[in-house]
């Protein structure tokens, strides 16, 4: 009992160094008081010795070192030895207390290592069934064990109250009836496998008793090495995983049905631009299945547009910016007609990129009302330029964007194009003021009604009349000179 405890005090207590240190002083206060030959050099050993129970190297050098440095230098303050001793004898005896001194330290040494050793180990198991006990609680596991002789199951407290029973220790029959009735047979003739099987049995089986609802469990079952007759289990309950689950078929159920019904045609891709999901509607449209667009959408495309289409989603998914682009999408009757699409990164609250959102829109009519506008347009300048008056039209900052012939031969310098240029610029002439054309063409636009007025402009010698029709592009000028006007 002493000992045990003399270890704890030198390991544990602040006081031990100062009692080593107290008796160091002692033994060398007693041998500078005694005579040489006596041998008072050999009590510094229990010194020493105490001070290897410790776990304290440098209390351990610094005692070691103050003996062999104190039993010489009792040597020289002690008394002088009787005369029956020699000096060679005093020598031989300081010499042997040295050596003592040098194993204790070299013993000492060792124990401290051990011991520390032995602490280290201590505090490695003591963080592992830490983070044992941690890992089980996060993960929910509980443990259970099944004794094949005497078919016994033994249940640990978080098992019992997952399984709802209140005993510690089940009979094989009572373990597999806490399941649901169907799994139970073929769950019994599994376990009784376990012993001969080289993997551990791994089955997700769903609970039911008096006291819960059914809930979904991880069942893993394997041999222990050491004892032949014993199958160590573990029990997880992961009904959230499948509550998780359902609810993320549920959204992916709605989503799909929100993307069947909405008018355009919706797709997915993942954060790296592999298309995953597309709408019925797609489908519908394209007489393909779902999966074969998914597998191969570039062969829905026109082939003139699959290049430039490729090319683009690629740089936008490496830049991670918005898509936006118009190609044309086979019809299942095998008419291409054009579709405006675009798509968009879904970030989290991270910030890190989760998926692509993208639609595609059927603008074929738009497509071809602005061939027809096109058209028209092309047939209005057409007539305009055939118009014997000159005819121009201003953006609504007052520079040109079209003339027709006569307004061209009248106004335009061959060496220096007209089109983009200020109204002022052209018309500018020295000594001329041309802000009645400026007042005129603001009221125009002010009123939005057409203006008239009576102005001499450039190359025309007499004045002429303007027709001002504003737009919502701009303003329509028409020049109506005098029959006898002349250029």
């Amino acid at each position: 009992m002493l000992m045990p405890r003399l270890v704890n005090f030198m390991q544990h207590s602040q006081a031990a160094s100062w009692l080593v240190c107290i008796a160091l002083l002692l033994v060398l206060f007693t041998d500078s008081l005694t005579q040489l030959g006596f041998a008072h050099g050999i009590l510094y050993t229990p010194v020493i010795a105490l001070a290897g129970l410790s776990t304290n190297r440098l209390l351990l050098h610094g005692s070691a070192l103050f003996a062999l440095f104190g039993i010489w230098l009792g040597f020289f303050i002690a008394p002088t030895a009787p005369a029956e001793f020699s000096a060679f004898y005093v020598i031989a005896n300081r010499s042997i207390s040295c050596l003592a001194i040098l194993l204790l330290w070299w013993f000492g040494i060792q124990g401290i290592q051990f011991r520390r050793a032995q602490q280290q180990q201590q505090q490695h198991e003591s963080q592992m069934r830490l983070d044992l006990a941690l890992v089980n609680k996060v993960a929910g596991l509980s443990h259970w064990w099944l004794d094949c002789h005497q078919k016994k199951v033994k249940l640990d407290t978080i098992s019992q109250h997952l399984l709802g029973v209140t005993l510690s220790e089940l009979t094989l029959e009572q373990f597999v009836c806490c399941f649901e009735w169907h799994e139970q047979e073929d769950l019994k003739q599994q376990l009784e496998q376990v012993l001969t099987r080289a993997e551990p049995l791994s089955l997700e089986l769903k609970l039911h008793n008096e006291h819960h609802s059914a809930i979904w469990v991880r069942l893993i079952a394997y041999a222990d090495p050491a004892e032949l007759e014993l199958i160590r289990g573990l029990l997880q309950n992961i009904q959230q995983h499948y509550d998780e689950a359902q609810r993320a078929n549920s959204l992916q159920l709605r989503f799909k049905q929100l993307a069947d019904s909405m008018p355009v045609k919706v797709w997915t891709a993942t954060a790296d631009g592999m298309i995953d999901f597309v709408s019925d509607t797609f489908a519908q449209f394209s007489g393909k299945t779902t999966s074969q667009i998914v597998s191969d959408w570039l062969a829905l495309l026109h082939p003139d547009d699959r290049e430039r289409t490729a090319a683009y989603w690629l740089k936008c998914v490496s830049s991670k910016s918005h898509y936006q682009i118009e190609f044309r999408i086979c019809r299942q009757d095998g008419s291409y007609i054009w579709h405006l699409t675009s798509a968009r990164p879904i970030y989290d609250d991270r910030g890190q990129l989760l998926y692509w959102f993208g639609s595609a829109m059927d603008i074929s009519e738009q497509k071809r009302l602005w061939q027809q506008t096109d058209q028209l347009r092309q047939a209005l300048y057409q007539t305009l330029n055939d118009v014997s008056d000159p005819f121009f039209t201003l953006d609504q900052h007052l520079n040109f964007t079209f003339m027709n012939q006569s307004a061209l031969e009248l106004f335009a310098d061959p060496k220096i194009p007209v089109m983009g240029k200020a109204l002022t610029e052209v018309f500018y002439r020295p000594g001329q003021d041309f802000s009645g054309l400026t007042s005129a063409i603001q009221r125009s636009f002010m009123r939005s009604k057409p203006e008239q007025l009576r102005l001499r402009v450039p190359n025309i010698s007499t004045e002429v009349t303007l027709l001002l029709y504003p737009s919502d592009s701009g303003i329509h000028v028409l020049l109506q000179p005098d029959p006898a006007t002349t250029t």
